[in-house]
């Protein structure tokens, strides 16, 4: 695609198009720095607090327009999206920069569809082996429904030059 074509395409947009293409472009220049950075920017990912108490890991999205699907409500794909970054972030959280880790399985039971505003995903771990993490996670709305819950199964990978915990 020419510089013109992308130009003229640009031209016919709206002004909140316009911006959702401004925001996809500088994801996509983010990611070369960061593999997720245009998944967490097209979700507006935020990672929240850490509930010491209740041993939970807080993330939010954002359900914006572009993320619905054609019944107007967000695609069950960036749902389970969503959930699968929230809990490999609460890895990165547990274990800091020493770790990352890959989804093994995921299942998503959706309760509720979401239509708009703000998700929170609440992450707790419920099993912590050598390799092994078993995490449970609730999304609730705004209104505090719960839209979806999920048990993932990750496997831990350690960084080059680290030892065991």
């Amino acid at each position: 695609m020419t510089h013109d074509a992308i130009l003229k395409e640009v031209e016919g947009l709206n002004s909140d198009e316009r911006e959702e293409i401004h925001k996809l472009i500088q994801a996509l220049k983010r990611s070369r720095m960061s593999p997720l950075a245009f998944v967490e920017e097209l979700m507006h990912f935020e990672v929240g607090t850490v509930l010491e108490r209740d041993r939970l890991y807080e993330h939010r999205m954002e359900v914006t327009e572009a993320l619905k699907n054609r019944f107007g409500m967000l695609h069950g794909g960036i749902t389970a999206t969503f959930i699968d970054t929230a809990m490999g972030s609460t890895v990165f959280q547990m274990t800091g920069s020493t770790e990352g880790a890959v989804t093994l399985d995921l299942k998503v039971n959706f309760i509720k569809p979401a239509l708009s505003g703000w998700l929170t995903a609440q992450t707790e771990v419920v099993q912590k082996g050598g390799t092994i993490i078993v995490m449970h996670t609730r999304v609730y709305d705004e209104g505090k429904d719960v839209i979806a819950t999920a048990t993932g199964t990750f496997y831990r990978m350690r960084r080059r030059g680290t030892s065991k915990a």
